[in-house]
């Protein structure tokens, strides 16, 4: 009988930390937007010495440097797969970040003044495979089924007892249970939204 009570507590205990390193991100990037008076960028890229290095928006240079803590200690007790992600969050690039100059099929991030619905706009949020947040973009302009690097690994991974973590724009964190999906049938991973609402600070959601 203590099995599984030992478990479930175990498992509110990883969801707990994560959701505080998720509230770190958030201060860390409205602490960047104050002194940059834009939002944190997905990636940027650095020439010295006639080489160019990329530097993506979890650099120590970037939003590090605004988190108290170590970049080690900032990772998701239930983070696994850690080729693309250190830490086990992911940013929402496809509105956020502005990461449409890398590939064609990204949307252009919205400016800090154009972000109008705050509280229903993802900002970080558990990762699946991909530190890179991406929306479905389930349009006319876009098939999220046809491309499985760019939107299928910015999926949300859904690891703490079928939930997952989510820090909204308006700085509120907490656990999100419904989940959409696509791309595969990956049962712990899938989108916030079946569109862009969920990742889009101008659309505008009613209850």
């Amino acid at each position: 009988m203590l099995v599984p009570a030992i478990g479930g507590a175990q498992s509110a205990s990883q969801s707990a930390a994560c959701q505080s390193n998720q509230r770190h991100l958030v201060t860390a990037t409205s602490l960047y937007r104050a002194d940059h008076e834009a939002n944190p960028p997905a990636v940027t890229y650095v020439q010295q010495d006639g080489l160019t290095s990329m530097i993506a928006w979890d650099d120590k240079t970037v939003l590090w440097q605004y988190v108290d803590g170590e970049h080690d200690a900032m990772v998701c007790p239930k983070h696994i797969i850690t080729t693309s992600s250190a830490t086990g969050f992911n940013y929402n690039t496809s509105f956020i970040g502005d990461e449409d100059y890398l590939f064609t099929d990204m949307v252009q991030g919205v400016a800090p003044s154009g972000c109008a619905h705050p509280a229903s706009c993802a900002l970080f949020g558990d990762c699946n495979k991909n530190k890179y947040m991406r929306s479905p973009l389930s349009d006319e302009t876009y098939d999220p089924y046809t491309d499985p690097y760019t939107r299928c690994a910015g999926r949300q991974s859904f690891r703490h007892r079928g939930a997952t973590n989510v820090a909204w724009l308006d700085g509120h964190v907490g656990p999100v249970t419904k989940k959409f999906a696509g791309c595969d049938d990956e049962s712990d991973s899938g989108f916030l939204s079946s569109d862009n609402s969920a990742y889009d600070p101008r659309t505008i959601q009613l209850p």
